[in-house]
């Protein structure tokens, strides 16, 4: 099962309060959004990839000369973990500027019918590019003109050119026969955790520059992502619609999800 926000855990430096009674000051991280944070996924309350997700997250920190106390994150962490209980559930974790650490869990998305796209031009800032920043703004507008024009999510492209980039909370990828294919990161795009994960479990992926336009003819689509874990995509408006259930599309998202069981040590993902 997966906590609501209201009876979920939260955690600030290191101790756990009441949502109802938090308190946060108002430094430049709140103020400014100059903050970096990771979206984790805990299976039968277990984390997946801590550690890669904390190593990006030190990443992201170093990208914006912020400093990090991954030590007291860890055991942030770790304190959350043993209070999850046996539920899935999505896990947040900020730190801010002015050196708050903030924890809580989340509910995960409803993800069980294949999604529609929508194509939005962006823009992606070489002061930030790659990094997990709080600066979240943009994609959030990004699907808010996705859902006006009848998609479930955007599709963001870049405005000079169109090239394909990523999602505003995912990585995409389509498939051309056999072979999975992804934006170069060389765009500035997120390295994604389980964009990896796929290229580490997957056989034929690789990375292909390609215009939205190019994806009108291609043999499927799906998103990945920690939280979602993986969404076959039914159409990309303008662009072209696909076969969700696709059989090259099943076989890669069923290698994600085995990864991923074997990673959490789980018999079955919930």
């Amino acid at each position: 099962m997966s906590r609501m926000p209201d009876t979920g855990l939260l955690m600030i430096d290191g101790a756990v309060v009441d949502p109802a009674d938090a308190v946060l000051r108002l430094d430049d991280g709140l103020v400014r959004g100059d903050a970096v944070f990771e979206g984790l996924r805990a299976y039968a309350g277990r984390i997946r990839t801590p550690g890669r997700h904390l190593d990006r997250l030190a990443r992201s920190a170093a990208a914006i000369d912020m400093d990090l106390d991954r030590a007291a994150v860890e055991a942030d962490l770790a304190a959350v973990e043993a209070r999850l209980g046996d539920v899935d559930a999505g896990v947040r974790i900020i730190v801010t500027r002015g050196g708050q650490r903030v924890l809580r869990d989340e509910p995960l998305p409803a993800t069980g019918a294949p999604w529609t796209l929508a194509p939005v031009a962006h823009r992606i800032t070489p002061l930030l590019s790659a990094s997990k920043t709080v600066s979240y703004a943009a994609n959030m507008q990004a699907n808010r003109v996705a859902a006006a024009a009848g998609a479930d999510q955007a599709l963001l492209v870049r405005a000079d050119d169109e090239a394909v980039l990523e999602g505003p909370t995912f990585s995409v990828g389509w498939v051309v026969g056999e072979e999975l294919r992804f934006p170069p990161l060389a765009h500035g795009i997120l390295d994604s955790i389980t964009r990896r994960l796929v290229f580490e479990c997957v056989e034929g992926v690789r990375e292909v520059d390609a215009r939205v336009g190019d994806l009108a003819e291609v043999d499927g689509l799906l998103v990945v992502s920690t939280v979602t874990e993986s969404v076959p995509v039914a159409a990309l408006l303008g662009v072209g619609a696909y076969d969700a259930a696709g059989r090259r599309n099943r076989e890669i998202r069923a290698a994600l999800a085995e990864r991923i069981r074997s990673d959490v040590g789980l018999a079955k993902v919930t």
